[in-house]
């Protein structure tokens, strides 16, 4: 069980195939009572109605199983552009290390180096939402800029 994070009733998504990532990921959440949506494409989150996708709390997205970040380097900036509110969780056995940072920001709110460990999960639903809350500060700030 997560030690510290407390909110069962997150609403998490899953863009990826159907495979080993989403049954770990699922396991791991849903031995916190925690519910992963089923595996789903870029095309079916964004044919969701805004409200829809934008209530999500977290976002995984399963590069490996997309073929790498440099296939979905373009849908993964569009997500960030058309749903800047809901956290995206970027899961790959490329990324060298797990990064709670904001150092891919324009692509994701946290990078999740595969296979991930219990304790990289609950870190990343903690440092997700803060980073997110960055994010959105600085398109705001960026189109303000833009408007003046």
């Amino acid at each position: 069980m997560f030690s510290d994070f407390d909110d069962t009733d997150a609403k998490c998504g899953f863009i990826g195939p159907n495979g080993r990532q989403f049954s770990a990921l699922r396991e791991m959440l849903g031995a916190n009572r925690m519910t992963l949506e089923e595996a789903q494409s870029f095309a079916v989150f964004n044919s969701l109605s805004y409200a829809d996708a934008d209530a999500h709390d977290f976002l995984f997205v399963d590069l490996d199983g997309l073929g790498g970040i440099g296939k979905v380097f373009d849908r993964l900036v569009s997500l960030r552009t058309n749903y800047p509110t809901v956290p995206v969780i970027m899961i790959s056995s490329e990324f060298k290390r797990n990064d709670f940072e904001r150092s891919r920001q324009a692509l994701g709110d946290i990078s999740l180096r595969s296979p991930i460990l219990y304790s990289s999960l609950e870190m990343s639903l903690f440092e997700a939402t803060k980073n997110n809350q960055h994010w959105q500060n600085n398109l705001i700030d960026y189109n303000q800029n833009v408007a003046a």
